[in-house]
């Protein structure tokens, strides 16, 4: 019973800052655009976001394995209420520097990599094994929700209050989220945590070793590396595309977005039954193919409900496969290694996202047409779906 609340706090805190982190993902390119209508910096500032999980993933992970979790998490969102409020600062003053702006996204965006090993790693020490498929599936449920709530509302917000304000609210939800988390019991400190900083870098090493000894969780983070790269050129540029290319109101292109949740919404319904029934391999190479050929029906057609329809697909079975890997690494990492597993397999699969925002905005400031982006998208993401079921993780029961 004890457990059970306690996850009950976790997945609040998780559900406010999610909210506040959609009305931010949705402000800051509109924010952008609308002072440079360039879909270079737009996509430039997406990427930038990722860089921080390519350089302070490990940290993160020795973080997470050596310091109790509960501080880390509280610590993580006070800094993210600064960084937050810098970058206000930043958005405020006319005209923009551009410097100033990367170094306050790339300063906010810091704060996940260092915490999420130890969102994740909690779970374990919260819960029993037997629910990890229902923990993470609800977790993904209150996200998926907010993917279809959140482009609604927050478009709205973002329209009604302006972008400025908007991120206003997502510094108060970090705020929020620090006194639900206060509300997680205490842990105690093992005796690795009073060395963190004569151990970190050995401590990152051990992670590092493990994972790429461990086969099939490094072919699923390779896996990850392939499609991020594929979705993020698409996605740092949707609201470009949407408002700009395609010439479609704000509010149409967040109707599509939130159309898109409803798949996210169905995967993480019935992602238990499907985790527990099929094989873990068998599904993770399966829902990325599945999500490579969705990828390309967005060539079809350009009607708003159509490409709704298509980000749906394309988000089922993306839950779907990330749903089956959160679950296959919990049960197969050990607990006081786990969080390291996670930052080094996050690294990595996050290791592309910058280059492929960068690289789809590059493109269309080349000239190129969005068509050239999503075919090439649809045929990275298919591919990595190929290449997983011939590797080690495709064989994974």
């Amino acid at each position: 019973m004890a457990n059970q609340k306690n996850f009950h706090y976790l997945w609040l805190s998780f559900l406010v800052s999610s909210v506040g982190d959609w009305l931010y993902r949705l402000a800051l390119p509109i924010i952008i655009l609308q002072r440079t209508e360039s879909p270079y910096h737009a996509a430039t500032i997406f990427g930038i976001t990722f860089i921080p999980w390519i350089l302070l993933s490990l940290i993160g992970g020795s973080l997470a394995d050596n310091y109790p979790k509960k501080q880390i998490l509280i610590l993580g969102n006070t800094f993210a209420v600064f960084a937050s409020l810098f970058l206000i600062i930043v958005l405020s003053v006319t005209p923009l520097n551009f410097y100033l702006l990367y170094a306050a996204v790339f300063v906010l965006a810091s704060v996940d990599p260092l915490i999420h090993p130890s969102f994740q790693s909690i779970i374990p020490e919260i819960t029993v094994s037997e629910h990890f498929v229902k923990t993470n599936a609800t977790l993904q449920t209150i996200e998926n929700t907010l993917s279809i709530m959140g482009p609604l509302a927050g478009g709205a917000i973002v329209m009604l209050i302006g972008g400025i304000n908007a991120l206003w609210i997502d510094t108060f939800s970090f705020m929020l989220a620090v006194l639900i988390l206060c509300c997680l019991p205490q842990q105690k400190n093992t005796p690795r945590s009073q060395h963190i900083m004569r151990k970190l870098w050995l401590d990152m090493i051990e992670g590092a070793r493990y994972s790429y000894h461990h086969r099939v969780i490094l072919s699923g983070a390779m896996m990850f590396l392939m499609t991020n790269l594929a979705l993020n050129m698409f996605e740092a540029n949707f609201i470009f595309y949407m408002t700009k290319i395609l010439k479609y109101r704000l509010v149409d292109a967040t109707l599509a977005m939130a159309i898109g949740g409803v798949g996210s919404l169905m995967a993480s319904i019935f992602a238990g039954p499907v985790v527990m029934h099929y094989k873990a391999g068998m599904l993770l190479s399966s829902s990325t193919i599945l999500a490579g050929l969705s990828t390309l029906l967005l060539l079809l057609n350009t009607n708003y409900l159509y490409i709704g329809v298509i980000l749906g697909l394309m988000s089922f079975f993306g839950t779907i496969n990330v749903i089956t890997y959160f679950t296959l690494r919990q049960r197969t990492v050990p607990k006081e290694i786990l969080g390291r597993v996670i930052s080094v397999t996050r690294m990595i699969s996050y290791a592309s996202i910058p280059v492929g925002s960068w690289f789809g905005g590059l493109l269309l400031s080349w000239g190129n047409s969005m068509f050239i982006v999503i075919m090439l998208a649809g045929i990275i993401r298919t591919l990595a779906g190929i290449l997983a079921r011939l590797s080690p993780l495709g064989k994974e029961n």
